[in-house]
């Protein structure tokens, strides 16, 4: 099916699941009896309309093949489930064990396909399980879940493009639960957790590390646990492959949008030619600033317990990194998406429901219309005479400041004393 046909569709069902969040909007107290009454039962009819039955039609019925990332996954779990070493046998650009429990599926059904199947089943168990931890606080904690599901950013991204970084906000669910069992003594089951994050997800996951460390209160312990764990992984990888297990970290010289550096580049230009060469020095920067940033939130944050503060500081974190990380994609944005339905925007506010349709319709129709004008590097302001340029570097610029309301909203949470947050 040719690019433009598809992005065609994607257009059309955009509306239709714009005009799903409308309705869902206009019925809250319809979907707030269901919570308390057959919230099992309206969660799992809603995974069937919105998540099982279009994979049917589009996968089975549609015969589509997967896209975006989907061809890369399928040749690595193939590579995985015949044996093969990751880094040595095939490439990935993910943590060692990714590859091979994505290679799961292909055991059932040795297809493409059956892959974001199980991506989409990964996306509703960390649904549930958001919203079996939001349930007890939030009375339209039903309602946020097919808020989410209807965004079209959450379908197109994980139905159609089986992404897998909605697993980040996973792995973060799950320490803030620990958190909040163990409000004492948590370091230890953080650092399990952290570990088994940076082996099975991405070594972007480490972005979130620093803000963590200033968090807890025992971070050199956290850090032990780690180790124990991460180091004998290091060496057992090192005395199979040698030093080529870094493959992940050679994935950050590729510069991306949208980011301030992608809708800065223009006056940047005036001082400083970048390229591949020397990309890798903006990508730094741009972990530093993401790193320091967040660490200071975190630190002006420890005036609340970090059961409080983590889901806010998870989203700040990957915000802040696609703001400032000249190599992260806007596909980054399912990382944390989740999160800021449940955590930050208020479902009973008009603006931060338009803010968060806006930034789902952007991040369905930019990186499409950056690659239909050929991923053009503005360099110089005279390209933008060409009103097509124009018109994808404003979209970019859009994108940004929706990143920047969401870290801005959730710095607020984060710094916020806990007995002056409004009710």
């Amino acid at each position: 099916m040719p690019i433009l046909t598809v992005f065609y569709i994607k257009v059309i069902l955009s509306i239709f699941l714009t005009l799903g969040v409308i309705l869902t909007i206009w019925k809250p107290t319809v979907i707030a009896g269901w919570q308390q009454k057959n919230d099992t039962l309206a969660f799992s009819l809603g995974f069937l309309l919105l998540r099982l039955i279009p994979w049917i039609v589009i996968f089975i019925l549609f015969n589509h093949d997967p896209r975006g990332d989907v061809p890369f996954f399928y040749y690595k779990a193939q590579a995985a489930k015949a044996g093969g070493f990751v880094y040595r046998d095939f490439w990935s650009y993910h943590a060692p064990l990714f590859a091979y429990i994505i290679s799961l599926p292909l055991w059932i059904w040795h297809n493409s396909r059956s892959i974001v199947l199980f991506m989409v089943l990964m996306e509703t168990l960390i649904l549930w399980l958001t919203y079996r931890t939001y349930k007890k606080e939030k009375s339209n904690a039903l309602q946020a879940t097919f808020i989410y599901w209807l965004i079209p950013a959450s379908f197109m991204y994980i139905l159609i493009d089986g992404q897998e970084e909605v697993w980040f906000w996973g792995l973060a669910l799950l320490m803030w639960r620990h958190v909040k069992k163990n409000p004492v003594d948590y370091e230890v089951g953080l650092g399990v957790i952290f570990a088994i994050a940076l082996l099975t997800t991405k070594a972007t996951f480490v972005f979130f590390l620093p803000p963590l460390l200033v968090s807890v209160r025992k971070p050199i312990k956290m850090l032990l646990v780690m180790a124990a764990i991460g180091l004998p992984a290091l060496a057992f990888l090192y005395w199979q492959i040698g030093d080529r297990f870094l493959m992940p970290i050679q994935h950050t010289e590729q510069l991306m949008t949208p980011n301030l550096f992608s809708i800065t580049r223009p006056f940047i230009e005036l001082f400083v030619h970048i390229d591949q060469k020397n990309s890798t020095a903006v990508n730094w920067i741009g972990l530093i600033i993401t790193m320091l940033l967040v660490s200071y939130l975190a630190y002006r944050g420890r005036v609340n317990p970090l059961s409080h503060t983590l889901p806010s500081l998870f989203i700040a974190t990957f915000a802040c990194m696609m703001i400032f990380q000249a190599s992260a994609p806007g596909a980054y944005l399912i990382a944390y998406v989740l999160a800021v339905v449940f955590e930050i925007v208020d479902l009973r506010n008009n603006k931060h429901l338009l803010i968060l349709l806006v930034l789902s319709w952007l991040t369905v129709v930019q990186p499409f219309v950056n690659v239909w004008i050929k991923q053009p590097d503005y360099i110089s302001f005279s390209m933008l005479a060409n009103s097509a340029y124009l018109g994808e570097l404003a979209l970019q610029v859009m994108n940004v400041a929706c990143f920047f309301w969401i870290v801005t909203k959730a710095a607020i949470k984060i710094v916020t004393p806990n007995y002056l947050r409004s009710a």
